[in-house]
């Protein structure tokens, strides 16, 4: 994976380098937005790391820029604590995640694991032969977290030549995050207060925690069942696990800047801006998904 740092900050930027450089992946980096640009065409990142407020061009600028030329590119954008809007500008330019300053170092790390997985597991291109305007698929989906990058680039080809190519990505990462939410939070019933425990724990690693409730009897044998319908004037994903729910109506708004420095419910904020109509359903174990197509 390519990953492209630019950041003004000659302190922040060389270790995110760093850190990149030693997660395995080739990077380069900008100090500006400008130069972030010209190295974008010169050497095609997979993923780009950018700051907001920087000289000559600001990291929303470049967004805009490079969206003009890839829309396929993961962007994070890097802002403070004190800037909460510009986070969600930046998300609404189609910026894809986002870090905020100073507390880089587990979350770059987190980041770069999470996009390395979806980018892996994207299929790059297929034969397209006609045009299908009707379909109905259904999946039963264990509870390996592993398996969800495959899971959705799957479902994704099933929206090839519908689904407008600026909004792919942004779908793509959407159903990620809520298919995501469904196993981890739901079947297998994992706090966020147990997650973050297990990931910031130093006996104790997120993956033996995972390890330990795929063995629980409690657990084991639940599925999550998903359905997908395209139809002339929309795609409609239903996503149903088998925890025992919980109070949907208490997820932040995204369209609140503030929330979005928010500890809880951040997956699942940045999946609420991909699509036209997210619905909980009942108890809030089942969640329907729309985008709607031009």
């Amino acid at each position: 994976m390519k990953v492209l740092i630019v950041e003004d900050d000659a302190g922040i930027r060389g270790m995110m380098e760093k850190t990149v450089q030693r997660a395995g992946y080739e990077t380069l980096s900008a100090p500006d937005g400008a130069q972030g640009l010209k190295l974008f065409k010169e050497f095609q990142p997979e993923l780009v790391f950018s700051d907001i407020n920087m000289p000559i061009m600001t990291g929303l600028e470049m967004l805009e820029k490079i969206r003009n030329i890839d829309a396929n590119s993961l962007f994070i954008i890097i802002s403070t604590l004190d800037s909460p809007e510009f986070i969600l500008q930046a998300l609404r330019l189609k910026a894809n995640d986002y870090l905020v300053k100073p507390a880089l170092g587990k979350k770059l790390i987190e980041l770069l694991d999470k996009y390395a997985a979806i980018i892996a597991g994207r299929t790059k291109a297929r034969e397209v032969l006609g045009m299908i305007y009707s379909m109905t698929l259904g999946m039963k989906i264990g509870i390996d977290l592993g398996l969800v990058s495959k899971i959705v680039d799957r479902l994704m080809l099933e929206t090839e030549q519908v689904i407008a190519p600026d909004d792919r990505i942004g779908v793509h990462l959407g159903l990620f995050e809520m298919l995501t939410n469904s196993i981890e939070h739901g079947s297998l019933e994992i706090s966020y207060e147990e997650k973050s425990a297990a990931m910031e724990s130093e006996t104790q690693t997120w993956k033996s925690f995972l390890q330990e409730r795929y063995l629980n009897p409690l657990y084991a044998s639940r599925e999550v069942d998903l359905e997908y319908q395209l139809s002339e004037d929309r795609c409609e994903w239903l996503i149903t696990d088998q925890g025992p729910g919980f109070d949907w109506q208490s997820i932040p708004d995204p369209a609140n800047p503030e929330n979005l420095l928010a500890s809880h419910g951040r997956g699942v904020m940045l999946a609420t801006l991909q699509f036209d109509e997210i619905t909980y359903i009942g108890k809030g174990n089942q969640v329907r998904l729309v985008k709607k197509l031009s």
